[in-house]
């Protein structure tokens, strides 16, 4: 099947370069979030997902007993229950049931297990008409592919390639035109339900209790499978159990408002053995309007070995909504079938190692920025971006990291050699700058669409003295006096913008706080996590923690967000074997704060405190580690709008993600420079004059692309503004 031919860098190349694919993401991935984020209003999101995550870890664990539960019951009920432990053995099942009830043609409703066991290519070579009667599904089918989309399966076709595919079948040309087009796939496929033999089904829940599968739908086509041909075969995935109709009421409540928006789908079917009926004197009969049998078969195919895996058993608690996909920025711009192998999206590359090998994620994975995105919308609370993270250090270790990089990081993991590097290479970089960008012809394919930042001469570190104490006159209002705190930069704001550090540390000083810089500081390890480099970052996280938790210091305060979730949410992660270091490393976080919480939780600025001075507007950028791992929001709001008093433009989807990723954007520029440009059309919109974030990594992609496209609007860090506004407060407040 077409979708998944070619090398990786060959399927990207076509996806990069389809008009079609991009206008097809561009109709659909949009209305997707819009609609999910209508469904959730006025709903406690974070409760519900905490909720349905609990239940789901404990359906997990479970699952053998549920497994033997549920068959009792389906089986007491009528329904006959297989269990296959591979794709094969699901394949050969269902074709055991096609030779024993003499199928020659099948009807399917939309199930992504018979596409993980490849059920339809086993039928057709056994000379099975295998008819799919989803209208994604018909279509993919159509064009020989396989779907792009957990929920929408022809994601990535426009209507106007749909009409050609419709016309070549009919023999007669179909408008481009929506309701003809369904039209068109109603009336084609309506005889297909009456003729089969059997239809094959999937299910979203299999209830334990009762032996019950449900499913949802909206087209009404998995009703017609499920009850017009005399045999009903469901595959079923092992995960989809639950224990009781009240664990599947709670998957309800979450399912359809995550996949389409709804606050329920147009069908839900609970179906509980064969059909029947005792209205002849009570005299129970099987087969009456519905199907005559029903057969069920439970799925492994790696999920067992998933279960056992303590770090990814989480993965099983997915309900297939495909909400991971509609908000992934790298999904955005390649679509599914480049982005993932059967299963597509984040969660894709998640499962699939377990189903299909890791080799068919080991190139995928890159396409993951580390936006954390996903786990914000996942309704099963999947720590999705952690176990990307994960399968990526597994790819490293199995075929290692590409030279550069492992130079790179070599020398990054020790301090005085990289230190020594840098001192050079801001050197020889000379010939190659224009101001404060590089500018050199090998480079032309990443500075076209955004300049890169020069090696600053003089970073941080040289520019800062060990201590330094308070700096008249205070800001009004601040509980921060008299604090000692440390600032700890991060490398790109060490080495590149330097000047992002001192504002900050005036801010700090203006607070009337004590601020320590300590010498030893280095890098977080960040761009080895991102590798998936585990020895190096856990190299460069030691080195961390041995500095900060050495700091005398009431707290730690970093500029970079992204410094801030890698200690709080990594290194637990990449110390897992090793609880002393792990609880050094929680000892740490503990006292860390980001610029903005340690602003409004800490120094607790009033408002109007800092509202002196002329006015302008600004717009915010809200990075993704701050956005969906800070759960910053309503914060930097404040600080711009009530404590420095600015008018601040909201920009269209403020905390969709600039593109940046670290060395995503250098691996995949393209892509990066895709996503960049929804970016800075989205602070166009604004007509803002200044863009304002708290990420280093954001404040390089965003001040680069403006520079590259020559849009005069200053980008600057937080603390950059507020110290802005420092210069017009006249004198210190009386006392």
């Amino acid at each position: 099947m077409a979708g998944h031919a070619g090398t990786f860098h060959q399927r990207l190349a076509e996806a990069l370069n389809s008009s079609t694919l991009s206008l097809a993401l561009d109709r659909a991935l949009p209305t997707f979030r819009q609609r999910r984020a209508l469904a959730f209003q006025g709903e406690d999101f974070p409760a519900l997902q905490a909720d349905l995550a609990a239940r789901r870890a404990q359906h997990v664990a479970q699952i053998p007993d549920l497994l033997e539960r549920f068959q009792q019951a389906a089986e007491r009920a009528g329904a006959v229950v297989h269990r296959a432990r591979d794709a094969a053995e699901a394949c050969a099942l269902v074709g055991d049931l096609v030779e024993r009830y003499g199928v020659r043609l099948v009807v399917k409703s939309k199930s992504m297990v018979t596409e993980e066991v490849g059920l339809n290519a086993y039928l057709s070579a056994r000379g099975v008409q295998v008819v799919e009667t989803d209208l994604g599904e018909f279509i993919v089918q159509l064009a020989q592919e396989h779907p792009s989309h957990l929920l929408a399966p022809a994601l990535h076709k426009t209507r106007e390639e749909i009409a050609r595919l419709f016309s070549a079948l009919a023999g007669r040309e179909i408008p481009p035109e929506i309701p003809q087009l369904v039209a068109f796939a109603r009336d084609h496929l309506r005889r297909f339900f009456i003729e089969a033999g059997m239809g094959v089904s999937g299910a979203n829940i299999a209830i334990a209790e009762s032996g019950t599968l449900v499913i949802l739908e909206n087209e009404g086509n998995a009703r017609l499978v499920t009850t017009l041909p005399p045999v009903h075969v469901a595959l079923v995935g092992l995960e989809k159990l639950v224990p009781t109709i009240d664990d599947a009421t709670a998957i309800l409540k979450l399912l359809s408002r995550s996949a389409t928006g709804q606050p329920i789908s147009t069908y839900i079917s609970f179906i509980t053995g064969p059909s029947r009926s005792a209205d002849i004197e009570l005299s129970l009969t099987t087969g009456v309007h519905g199907p005559k049998a029903v057969h069920i078969i439970f799925v492994d195919n790696g999920r067992t070995a998933m279960r056992d895996d303590p770090e990814f058993r989480a993965a099983l608690q997915c309900i297939r909504c495909g909400a991971c996909a509609n908000v992934c920025p790298a999904f955005q711009e390649v679509g599914g079938h480049i982005f993932g192998h059967i299963y597509t999206g984040p969660i894709g590359l998640v499962v699939t190692p377990f189903h299909h090998g890791l080799e068919h994620i080991s190139d995928p994975q890159r396409l993951c920025l580390g936006c954390n995105t996903c786990d914000t919308v996942c309704p099963a609370g999947i720590p999705l971006a952690s176990l990307i993270l994960s399968l990526r250090e597994r790819v490293v270790a199995r075929k290692g990291l590409p030279l550069p990089k492992r130079l790179a990081l070599d020398a990054l993991a020790q301090p005085a050699l990289f230190d020594q590097l840098f001192t050079l290479a801001s050197w020889l970089q000379r010939p190659f700058t224009d101001g404060p960008y590089l500018a050199c012809w090998p480079l032309d394919h990443l500075t076209a669409w955004r300049r890169l930042p020069a090696l600053n001469p003089r970073p941080l570190r040289r520019r800062l003295p060990a201590v330094l104490e308070p700096l008249a006159p205070l800001i009004p209002g601040s509980q921060a006096e008299g604090l000692t705190v440390a600032y700890f930069a991060g490398c790109l704001t060490d080495r590149l913008f330097p000047a992002s550090g001192e504002a900050l540390v005036q801010v700090l000083r203006r607070l009337g706080c004590r601020v320590l810089f300590p010498a030893g500081q280095h890098c977080c390890g960040l761009p080895a996590v991102n590798a998936g480099a585990r020895e190096h970052a856990r190299r460069l996280a030691q080195q961390t923690i041995q500095v900060l938790e050495a700091v005398p210091a009431d707290y730690i305060v970093s500029g970079a967000a992204s410094c801030v979730v890698s200690v709080r949410q990594d290194y637990p992660r990449l110390f897992a074997d090793a609880p002393d270091w792990q609880d050094r490393a929680r000892r740490v976080a503990a006292r860390l704060l980001d610029f903005t919480h340690f602003l409004t939780e800490v120094a607790r600025l009033p408002a109007g405190s800092l509202a002196v001075g002329p006015r302008w507007t600004v717009t915010y950028h809200d990075s993704c580690q701050s956005h969906h791992c800070l759960r910053l929001t309503h914060e930097p709001r404040w600080i711009i709008r009530e404590v420095l008093g600015l008018d601040l433009v909201e920009m269209p989807e403020s905390s969709a993600c600039c593109g940046f990723g670290g060395s995503f954007s250098l691996e995949f520029p393209e892509v990066s420079a895709r996503i960049l440009r929804r970016k800075l059309q989205a602070i166009a919109a604004t007509g803002a004059t200044t863009v304002v974030a708290d990420n280093p990594g954001c404040l390089m992609q965003i001040r680069g692309g403006l520079a590259a496209a020559g849009q005069p609007i200053q980008v600057l860090h937080l603390a950059e503004l507020v110290a802005r506004r420092l210069t017009a407060v006249a004198s210190p407040p009386s006392t």
